[in-house]
């Protein structure tokens, strides 16, 4: 059966409400939800309330594995 590997950039995922969340690297005691727009390309990330570290996406990729179909017989 052959697998079908996707890998699915930040680029990619944009318009499809990709929402990240994890603690805050720095105090680690606030949680911190970022969406994809929040990147690089215009500074536009979140600052935590607790420690003041300003927040933003820099790359994200999913890789995605399906199995596919399995060959035809002859």
């Amino acid at each position: 059966m052959a697998r079908i590997v996707d890998k699915v950039s930040l680029d990619r995922l944009r318009d499809r409400e990709l929402r990240v969340s994890f603690l805050c690297p720095y105090c680690r005691s606030v949680r911190i939800t970022l969406a994809a727009t929040q990147t690089t390309d215009d500074w536009n990330g979140i600052d935590c309330p607790k420690c003041q570290a300003h927040i933003l996406l820099d790359s994200v990729s999913l890789v995605v594995i399906k199995e596919g179909a399995p060959p035809a017989r002859s």
